[in-house]
């Protein structure tokens, strides 16, 4: 338990201190080492290599691509012209078709921010236009934008399933009905809140109506946007594609329609590369330095030390996933999704394997927690980028998301406690 002390506690002291998250790792690693007399330090670039040398990893940044194209390429004004037809008469209906648009546009980039920036721009006016808040508006997107690490692809699942050796179309499958589950957990949220707004104003804001022939224009026109999902899942699951490959797919799907929409320019691809490049780069020191940390902390066997000293106390799996969903939703509020993933799994999830649970079942029960983080304060990018979309106070923004942050805890505790609701769709396919 001492090198337990040792290589952890170097590594929250610098992250105290304000040092970024991957030198935080990357240096705890490499003090450990030096101290210890463990391994050669050398072995510091063959982990770091090794950690990112992943056919699996590649998914990544064509999935962060295909989001951003997206929002150029005309796809996602098309499909909220289409859900707002089809879903905008019922009570809080423009709330109902943002928390949609964001699910079906989780769907097809698996980027929280890219889902919040992408949905917001269009919808906020008119949210505001229904008698939403500015604050309620966004509190909303920021909320449905954690979706988008959720509903597969999943940027967060494809980092756990490398990081812990796990299928990642088999968590992408059983994060299904967890995602449907959530989304509708959000409107029902926005259905009972649009009923106290509806009785404050003390009148029914007027509907729009639409013609049968403008529903089914819209459909028609939102028909490439609602295929995507069925290219990249159906295309998984029925193994034409791995991961990565559909990911490719996605991204000459989206730029093809941007050019037959010709909406999408030359700058647009530009900058969607630049955004790419910058994203990605972040997202790969984080995994080259954590394989370093992940390293060391099996050849420690710290993982195994820790699963020692801590399950004579646990008594039994519903306790641990209690405790792990308590500490996951904390861990959460101050640091970044994909850096917990992969400093806390290694340590985590192999005392809920020695429990017995489900390795999958537990995957995405921990997925959903963290990712939870992207919307809760005070460091949540989802709420940030709310902030900036809605040019709403952040303050304001955080009071608007509670509602909906609470309705997702509760669905994830159901998540948790019920295995079958993630496990039913991978035992039938």
């Amino acid at each position: 338990m001492t090198q337990a002390f040792l290589l952890l506690g170097v590594m929250v002291a610098l992250l105290a201190f304000g040092v970024p998250v991957a030198f935080s790792i990357g240096l705890s690693g490499m003090l450990f080492l030096l101290v210890t007399d463990l391994k050669p330090m050398v072995i510091v670039a063959q982990s770091s290599v090794n950690g990112v040398d992943s056919f699996t990893m590649l998914a990544i940044p064509m999935f962060t691509l295909a989001g951003y194209l997206m929002e150029s390429s005309g796809m996602s004004k098309r499909l909220v012209s289409c859900m707002e037809k089809l879903l905008g008469g019922s009570v809080g209906g423009v709330g109902t078709v943002t928390i949609v648009c964001c699910a079906v546009f989780a769907a097809l980039t698996g980027s929280g921010p890219a889902t919040v920036t992408a949905i917001g721009c269009i919808m906020f006016p008119a949210l505001l236009n229904a008698g939403y808040s500015r604050g309620d508006a966004g509190g909303m997107l920021a909320a449905a934008g954690a979706l988008g690490p959720i509903i597969p692809p999943s940027i967060c699942m494809i980092v756990y399933g490398s990081t812990m050796s796990v299928a990642v179309p088999d968590l992408f499958m059983a994060a299904v009905l967890p995602g449907i589950m959530l989304a509708g957990a959000m409107i029902l949220t926005n259905s009972v809140m649009s009923r106290g707004r509806i009785k404050k104003l003390g009148h029914t804001p007027e509907k729009a109506r639409y013609s049968s022939k403008e529903v089914l224009s819209s459909v028609i026109q939102a028909l490439p946007t609602l295929f995507l999902p069925v290219i990249i899942l159906g295309g998984i699951y029925s193994g034409i594609f791995t991961p990565t490959e559909v990911a490719v797919v996605a991204v000459f799907y989206t730029m093809l329609w941007g050019l037959i929409y010709r909406e999408m320019k030359w700058k647009d691809i530009v900058s969607s590369l630049r955004r790419t490049v910058s994203t990605t780069g972040m997202v790969m020191f984080i995994m080259a330095m954590a394989a370093i940390f992940t390293f060391l902390l099996s050849t420690a066997r710290i993982p195994t030390a820790i699963t020692q000293a801590i399950i004579p106390y646990l008594h039994n799996r519903y306790i641990f996933m209690l405790l792990m969903i308590i500490l996951l939703l904390i861990a959460g509020c101050v640091m970044e999704v994909l850096s917990l993933v992969v400093i806390l799994a290694p340590i985590i999830v192999p005392i809920g394997l020695q429990l017995g649970i489900d390795p999958i079942h537990l995957g995405v029960t921990f997925c959903i927690t963290l990712v939870v983080g992207l919307a809760t304060p005070p460091f949540g990018m989802n709420l940030f980028t709310a902030s900036a979309v809605c040019e709403t106070p952040f303050v304001e923004i955080v009071k608007g998301v509670w509602p909906y942050l609470i309705a997702v805890v509760i669905t994830i505790f159901l998540i948790a406690y019920i295995p079958q609701i993630s496990l039913i769709l991978p035992a039938i396919i």
